[in-house]
């Protein structure tokens, strides 16, 4: 039977990074577990900055979306600044390592145990954003009809980004996460919703009402890519900040 992390919480998350970084620390020492982290979290930084901006430098490239720039290209980017960043700081500190023997003694455990927190606490951020971008997008599925296989998930990472708001600052999850902004989101809601056949006319769902036709919006990057399901590039694509924009469409959106 295959392990189900639907009934995962973030404060279990929280304590499991902190158990794998004590454990880690314990038997290799805090100050690689430290860089590897600040390796890690600068890497995944890069990788999401790619992929918010993808969209953007797809079409100052290539005149259109290409899945390659918006997709593949935060990959790459994570993987070659992780290979570059561990090839600089292991050429930066070789000339002060001594090896990288295991601790002779835990008499100063109570210690490594606490800065253990330090790196546990970056991942717990990088993947609380992740899981809340992830959440947006699954959104976005939902206002468009979603589907059964995708159900059971959907609800998961919706119910995981209810938890980091509720746990983040609406200020810090703004600068980590801009894209999954609530006006934004529900924008990238109602485009998708109109793209979706079985939303003929198209209802709001808090109210059950069809949506105005003030604020149904036209653009063919978007319908098209709300036609072929892509609601992460959607969510990230320029065209939908032009369209926040407007002040009248703006005021009209659910805040």
């Amino acid at each position: 039977m295959p392990f189900d992390l639907t009934h995962l919480n973030l404060g279990t998350a929280a304590l499991l990074i902190f158990a794998v970084c004590a454990i880690y620390v314990t038997l290799r020492g805090i100050w690689r577990m430290l860089l590897g982290t600040l390796v890690l979290a600068a890497s995944a930084g890069l990788a999401f900055y790619a992929w918010q901006h993808g969209p953007e430098w797809s079409l100052a490239v290539l005149g259109k979306t290409s899945g390659f720039i918006t997709t593949a290209l935060p990959v790459i980017v994570f993987l070659a600044a992780m290979f570059l960043l561990r090839k600089i700081l292991k050429f930066v500190a070789s000339p002060f390592t001594g090896g990288d023997a295991a601790p002779r003694s835990f008499t100063n455990l109570p210690m490594r145990l606490f800065l253990a927190l330090i790196p546990a606490v970056i991942l717990w951020f990088i993947g609380a954003t992740l899981v809340h971008h992830a959440g947006s997008i699954a959104e976005i599925r939902d206002a468009a009809g979603g589907g059964t296989p995708e159900v059971k998930s959907s609800a998961f990472l919706q119910r995981m980004k209810a938890e980091v708001e509720k746990l983040v600052p609406a200020d810090w999850l703004a600068r980590l996460d801009p894209l999954s902004a609530p006006a934004r989101v529900a924008l990238a809601k109602l485009i998708a919703a109109q793209a979706a056949p079985q939303h003929e006319p198209v209802i709001d769902p808090a109210t059950g009402q069809p949506i105005p036709k003030a604020i149904r919006v036209e653009d063919a990057d978007l319908d098209g890519l709300a036609e072929k399901h892509d609601y992460a590039t959607l969510l990230r694509h320029p065209n939908l900040t032009k369209i926040l924009n407007d002040p009248k469409l703006k005021a009209l959106l659910p805040q």
